[in-house]
């Protein structure tokens, strides 16, 4: 007896491991732990309305515009972005290995990057009221893509942001790229373009304006959100993707509130640090 279940056991234990990570992963997916940070400035919220038409808009964004014509995002005539059959959603293994990264974003390095940005803008004929900033030394399980008024440096919005999973399954760690094919996150200012109707819904066209992301419409780097990603903070990593910054739909749609009425191209400015 003791032969036969020696025999039978290398079968038997290959059988339950691949139960067990069945298991493991469907009870790992959407589970997350909502956790609250006092940041060292004020977080604003501006509401104003405007007549157009005889007809009340409620506008939310630092500081309100009102466009004589507002504009409507108009859907494209094909889907230009990469992703579209491929969900990168964290498998069971990702709570028992640790994300490499900082727990929340530096107030005094986000602050020294929104003044930065505000010159450039002016002096390249973008929108000076708001930026957003992304933070990618941070955990992707911790609020990192931030709205910043850059009139008075306040932090309007916060949320969660995906990046590229570079050549892996699945990244502990950042690589950054600017390479074809390379599925990284690629640091540097974009300038956020129209809007359009792509393979996850609503997406904004990105435009790299650096060295370092120049390849941003080459490689079908675009925003836009996956159901996959939540809005609540989580103590394990989220969704990747192949180079785009992803957000939760909700959040989205709170960006495309001031993306839509902005009167000039905003930008989006993906920092490592102090680098």
């Amino acid at each position: 007896m003791f032969l036969i279940f020696r025999t039978m056991y290398p079968t038997y234990l290959k059988t339950l491991t691949g139960l067990s990570l069945v298991f493991l992963t469907a009870c790992s997916g959407v589970r997350s732990v909502s956790s609250v940070s006092n940041d060292s400035w004020n977080v604003t919220t501006h509401q104003q309305s405007a007549a157009t038409n005889t007809k009340k808009l409620n506008l939310t964004g630092p500081p309100e515009y009102i466009p004589d014509t507002l504009k409507s995002a108009k859907v494209a005539p094909r889907i230009i972005e990469k992703g579209g059959k491929y969900v990168f959603i964290p498998p069971a293994y990702t709570r028992l290995k640790p994300e490499l990264g900082r727990e929340t974003y530096a107030p005094a390095t986000l602050l020294q990057k929104a003044s930065r940005l505000k010159k450039f803008a002016a002096a390249h004929n973008y929108d000076t009221a708001v930026a957003f900033f992304v933070d990618m030394q941070v955990k992707s399980g911790k609020n990192r893509f931030f709205v910043v008024d850059l009139q008075t440096n306040a932090i309007l919005k916060k949320g969660l942001v995906g990046h590229g999973k570079g050549n892996e399954k699945f990244t502990f760690d950042r690589k950054f790229s600017n390479d074809e094919g390379s599925n990284c996150t690629s640091l540097g200012i974009y300038k956020i373009g129209k809007a359009y109707n792509g393979a996850f819904g609503l997406s904004y066209k990105l435009y790299g304006l650096n060295r370092t992301n120049s390849n941003a419409i080459k490689r079908y780097v675009v925003l836009h959100s996956m159901g996959s990603i939540p809005e609540d903070e989580s103590p394990y990593p989220i969704t990747q993707t192949e180079g785009c910054p992803a957000v939760a739909p909700a959040f989205l749609e709170e960006l495309a509130s001031i993306l839509d009425h902005a009167p000039k191209n905003v930008l989006l400015y993906i920092y490592y640090g102090n680098n």
